[in-house]
């Protein structure tokens, strides 16, 4: 940090490699928060996380349980061991007349109102709930299980595209109830979608098949590309040969400016492709997976830092499950695998970043939340520093 600062004061590095330099340095030091932990809510594997996009405080958790939970990520009940410990304010039990009967795979709030927040199932639904009073408010039959489902944060419109295990990306409106559309998108059914954070009307696919597609869906045509592809290629959807991952697409996302899309496949290879240039990734990172390993063979959940963030700007850092039971962090600007973060006991499957904290939510296989953040944001009591050195020193 020393040799960061005084290469700024000379001159010697511009203002902006040096915000990135300090970002790298601070998010790399990524670990487990000391001051705050989360109360164990969940039963089973933990397969989605969703944090709200207007406060950035809720969070929601679900998965193999079929339990919901909801937390304020501002509430904290004080433990023995001095940490904050949050606990779920409310929650709709496995018991419920009205829940999923089956695995829930993907959870998300509305992208523009806390009120509201819906739910996709391996009971091949997609539902939609009020958050006040935890209940439902409707619901979408897809006829077959949904893997993960995704609504544009552009408020310009209210579909949900759900991935399923069907040839089709199923658009449901929230506005009439009813699936106003399908587009035929992976021949061996499709495990991630994402709408565009900049453009309401283009949307991102990953296939079993492991292509990688983008939409138009106001086009008659509404592929507009196959990632990995140039643009004069056959890029059939039914053509399973159209493989620009190299196994089955596991999670897919937009940088938060809408001008590029990050892709995970089910080999451990991250890659971040251009929309104005698709042809081939602009970076590609290869994380170690083990082969006995098949915690990317579905659906899973990364999460990237916000560029916008005053704290770490002009940098984006990527968290995604690696396959085991460690987070693979990866500056997205060159690929560089910059640390790994290894708490969990089980596969993690879902990460989700809360912009302004920096505050890393996990989860996975072993059915625990997990809270990352780096050291210096934390600032511990007198009382907690004293409880740490004393549990040190017990251990030795």
């Amino acid at each position: 940090m020393n040799e960061l600062v005084r290469s700024r004061a000379i001159g010697a590095a511009s203002a902006s490699a040096s915000h990135r330099a300090a970002s790298e340095m601070v998010l790399s030091t990524m670990a487990l928060s000391e001051t705050k932990r989360m109360a164990r809510a969940h039963s089973a594997a933990v397969h989605s996380l969703s944090i709200d996009n207007i406060e950035h405080r809720y969070m929601l958790s679900t998965g193999a349980d079929i339990s919901i939970q909801l937390y304020d990520l501002n509430n904290f009940e004080e433990t023995a061991t001095c940490s904050q410990q949050v606990v779920p304010t409310s929650q709709i039990a496995a018991s419920a007349a009205s829940t999923h009967t089956r695995l829930i795979s993907g959870i998300a709030w509305y992208p523009v109102d806390n009120g509201m927040f819906t739910t996709s199932s391996f009971d091949h639904t997609v539902r939609v709930w009020d958050a006040e009073s935890m209940t439902e408010a409707c619901q979408f039959d897809l006829e077959s299980r949904v893997f993960s489902h995704s609504m544009s944060y552009t408020g310009a419109h209210a579909l949900i595209a759900a991935a399923d295990e069907s040839a089709y990306i199923r658009l449901c409106d929230l506005r009439t109830g009813s699936s106003a559309q399908s587009l035929l998108a992976h021949h061996s059914g499709c495990l991630a979608v994402a709408w565009s954070p900049e453009q309401p009307y283009t949307l991102a696919s990953g296939g079993i098949d492991g292509t990688l597609r983008l939409w138009d869906i106001r086009r008659a045509d509404s592929q507009l590309c196959s990632f990995g592809h140039s643009s004069d290629s056959e890029t059939n959807p039914s053509d399973s040969s159209n493989s620009a991952i190299g196994g089955s697409v596991s999670s897919v996302l937009f940088t938060g400016d809408g001008s590029r899309v990050i892709s995970m496949g089910s080999s451990g290879k991250v890659s971040v492709w251009s929309i104005a240039s698709p042809d081939s990734p602009l970076v590609e990172c290869q994380l170690s997976v083990s082969k006995h390993s098949n915690a990317l063979s579905g659906s899973t959940q990364m999460a990237l830092t916000t560029a916008t963030t005053r704290r770490i700007a002009d940098y984006e850092m990527l968290f995604c499950p690696s396959g085991g039971n460690n987070i693979a962090a990866i500056d997205i600007a060159n690929g560089k695998h910059v640390a790994s973060l290894d708490s969990h006991f089980a596969p993690v499957l879902c990460a989700a970043w809360r912009p302004e904290h920096l505050e890393l939510y996990s989860s996975g296989a072993d059915g625990n939340v997990l809270i990352w953040c780096p050291p210096v944001a934390e600032e511990l009591s007198e009382e907690q520093r004293q409880i740490r050195q004393d549990t040190w020193s017990d251990s030795d």
